[in-house]
């Protein structure tokens, strides 16, 4: 009796080893050092090819298991473009295994996805020998016509939302003055007796550039740099033209100027945001 419980405890021990070894070994790796897990394939799925664009449900955790990013707390669908591993990482890797309608779970090193696939740094409390683990589920490849439409729609509610913003910080501030055609503000902050500026004619200023929210974005005063340039040139934001064609040499002023006479809708990369209305304090300091 005590032999058969003893083979039985033996067989329990050994049943149970080779169980936790295929659960540890659940995820298959791949000689680029990607490993992967498929949690549902769906068979009338769509093949994933470089160039698509897809909606995916993402979430990434680092190997203590803390919840790095989760796509359900964005506020709009997260959409992820198909490209070339060797520029972009093993992600994209992992995104070309899958079918629409597919679920994995991936292991990345934090090196490969932070510098290649994110192009930034890493985080201090994330190690680059460390596996990442990733929980995606492919939701569909989305069309040109609808990504075309939705950004119609991005654009209009962004614009909408600007000129609110204006229109609230106009109010709040107490202007008075009124806009001109093109719907700018200019307010004489200080007159001075130089030369007229005027097109065609050089002219040095400073300035400093806000947001609405009072954030200083740019300078010229900051640098100790005063900035020259030809009255009229397109390499700078319309306002700017419009507004110092109303100065003379001395004169300080408050430009205050929506997007469209900026920056645009697509703003000016790591200085200012897509559809952002601005205000610049400007003294020209000569014409020439």
């Amino acid at each position: 009796m005590k032999k058969k419980q003893f083979i039985f405890l033996s067989f329990l021990f050994v049943a149970g080893f080779i169980f936790s070894c295929r659960k540890t070994d659940e995820y298959k790796s791949l000689p680029s050092g990607l490993k992967y897990k498929i949690l549902k394939h769906d068979v009338t799925g769509k093949d994933i090819k470089e160039g698509d664009i897809l909606t995916l449900r993402l979430k990434y955790f680092n190997s203590d298991d803390s919840l790095l990013f989760n796509s359900d707390e964005l506020p709009a669908k997260f959409r992820v473009k198909v490209s070339n591993s060797s520029e972009d990482g093993l992600f994209q890797d992992a995104l070309k295994m899958l079918k629409t309608g597919d679920s994995a779970s991936f292991k990345i090193p934090a090196k490969d996805f932070y510098l290649k696939t994110k192009k930034d740094s890493l985080p201090d409390f994330v190690s680059p020998d460390e596996m990442l683990r990733f929980e995606i589920k492919v939701m569909n490849i989305v069309s040109k016509k609808q990504l075309d439409k939705e950004y119609k729609i991005f654009l209009l509610k962004k614009e909408a939302e600007e000129k609110q913003m204006l229109r609230e910080y106009i109010i709040a501030e107490n202007i008075k003055e009124k806009p001109t055609a093109s719907g700018i503000y200019i307010i004489k902050l200080k007159k001075g007796k130089g030369k007229k500026a005027s097109p065609g004619k050089l002219v040095t200023l400073h300035y400093e550039g806000r947001f609405i929210n009072g954030k200083i974005f740019d300078s010229s005063v900051k640098r100790a740099k005063p900035v020259t340039f030809m009255l009229g040139d397109t390499a700078v934001i319309p306002a700017w033209n419009e507004a110092i064609a109303t100065m003379c040499e001395g004169d300080k002023i408050r430009l205050i100027t929506g997007s469209e006479n900026a920056y645009g809708k697509t703003g000016l990369k790591n200085y200012v945001p897509p559809f952002m209305s601005l205000i610049y304090d400007i003294k020209l300091l000569k014409v020439k």
